[in-house]
């Protein structure tokens, strides 16, 4: 199921991310996380992409759950201290909610990352997207992987150097990855500038209507993957809206 059609993925997409912003109980973010492991395992995610996200964003999702915590006071008081609730039912509900909300967010991110994006962009360009629109989109998403390697190729050259970043102190080493930004984002301009002139000397938006040889095309399996999708999103949220 990995070479469904792209907009069956973009609709899965669609349906996990809308529910991670709109379930706000427990009970519904896990079926959520069930619906998008299931879609995960189905559509071929990049699982070691995943795998390693998720590792990195560890730190981060411990301060989110602990600060759910500690500063929601509604609810069953679970743990207090001097008739101060420090820990409640409602604080650890929305801990859990939140981590689970990130964790379909980058699971479906991780789906599409698998995807050729010509294949995504010649499904848009099907759908009637306006080209333009499909092209900055495909740009961005192409921008991000570029963003991680210069920050990377940043933090060799400043450890070749004979700067450890282990043994700084937080607050310096947070100074050293603010000064990184800059060399950064000024290559990212110099490679935007080559883009565009790339883009002019290949003529682009000379002409109003562009052909592609990537041809995508539904199958009988997507047209099925998309009718299931559509009805269960529709049963799901307006299960959730009238229960």
């Amino acid at each position: 199921m990995s070479k469904v059609d792209p907009r069956v993925k973009l609709l899965w997409v669609l349906l996990c991310t809308s529910g991670a912003l709109i379930f706000t109980r427990l009970l519904w973010m896990a079926g959520l996380v069930l619906f998008t492991l299931l879609g995960t395992m189905g559509f071929g995610a990049d699982r070691k992409g995943l795998g390693g996200r998720l590792g990195r964003f560890l730190p981060v999702f411990f301060v989110i759950f602990l600060a759910h915590v500690v500063f929601v006071h509604t609810g069953t008081p679970l743990v207090v201290v001097k008739g101060f609730p420090v820990v409640t039912s409602d604080g650890l509900m929305r801990g859990a909610t939140t981590l689970l909300r990130f964790f379909v967010i980058l699971s479906s991110a991780a789906v599409m990352a698998a995807e050729d994006m010509r294949r995504v962009l010649a499904a848009l360009n099907q759908m009637k997207v306006p080209y333009l629109f499909s092209f900055l989109l495909m740009i961005a998403l192409r921008f991000i992987p570029f963003f991680k390697a210069s920050f990377s190729d940043s933090l060799i050259a400043l450890q070749l150097r004979g700067v450890e970043l282990k043994k700084l102190p937080l607050g310096k080493k947070l100074r050293v990855y603010s000064d990184l930004l800059l060399p950064v984002v000024a290559d990212a301009v110099v490679k935007s500038r080559l883009l565009a002139i790339v883009m002019e000397a290949r003529g682009f938006g000379a002409l109003n209507k562009r052909t592609s040889y990537i041809e995508v095309k539904m199958t009988p399996l997507d047209w099925v993957l998309t009718l299931a999708l559509a009805t269960l999103g529709a049963a799901a949220f307006g299960g959730y809206y009238f229960s």
